[in-house]
């Protein structure tokens, strides 16, 4: 049987590269969320040199409001666009994480208890009946609440996207009904 050291000493280890493997799903969605914010800066800056282009070819004042007109439309729906991919990749990394979380989370306590429960047999005395109802109860009040908070986090992540997913629908129905109404 390997030492209660080596044993906690493992543990450890486990839990660092759940760390490291969090870090490295953070700092992806951190990365993709740059990509998007230096892709909408490049496409707002060559957007507004082509309008000004546009604005020299115009051969009345009349024909402003009609090109302003189509240019919010069209502006709309990129911010919508834009804003749906930040939302996607911020939530992707969520659901990364709480995946991880879950997955890892649930292997790490059971060693954990594991090796806290051949600890207290070893020890002078072992497991007696206070020792055990203790470690029982702990053990129980630290699933409870991390099944709850499981829950509680999912069902937060699924509302959240529900909502916003509803609210993105909207405000493509709008854009269509003004660009529609011209």
């Amino acid at each position: 049987m390997e030492s209660q050291l080596n044993r906690v000493s493992a543990l450890n280890k486990t839990g660092l590269d759940v760390w490291l493997e969090a870090t490295q799903v953070v700092a992806e969605g951190a990365e993709k969320l740059a990509r998007l914010q230096l892709d909408a800066i490049k496409s707002v800056l060559r957007e507004g040199a082509e309008r000004g282009r546009n604005f020299t070819e115009f051969k009345s004042f009349a024909e402003l409001p009609v090109q302003a007109s189509g240019e919010a439309a069209a502006a709309a729906e990129k911010v919508l666009g834009y804003t749906r991919n930040l939302y996607d990749t911020a939530h992707t990394t969520g659901v990364q994480l709480f995946t991880l979380t879950q997955e890892k989370g649930a292997a790490l306590r059971r060693d954990w208890f594991a090796a806290w429960d051949d600890l207290t047999d070893a020890a002078p005395g072992g497991k007696t009946g206070g020792t055990k109802a203790a470690l029982d109860s702990t053990r129980s009040t630290v699933e409870a609440w991390i099944d709850g908070f499981a829950r509680t986090a999912k069902q937060s992540l699924d509302m959240t996207d529900a909502m916003v997913k509803r609210a993105s629908d909207t405000a493509t129905q709008a854009i269509k009904s003004a660009t529609a109404r011209g």
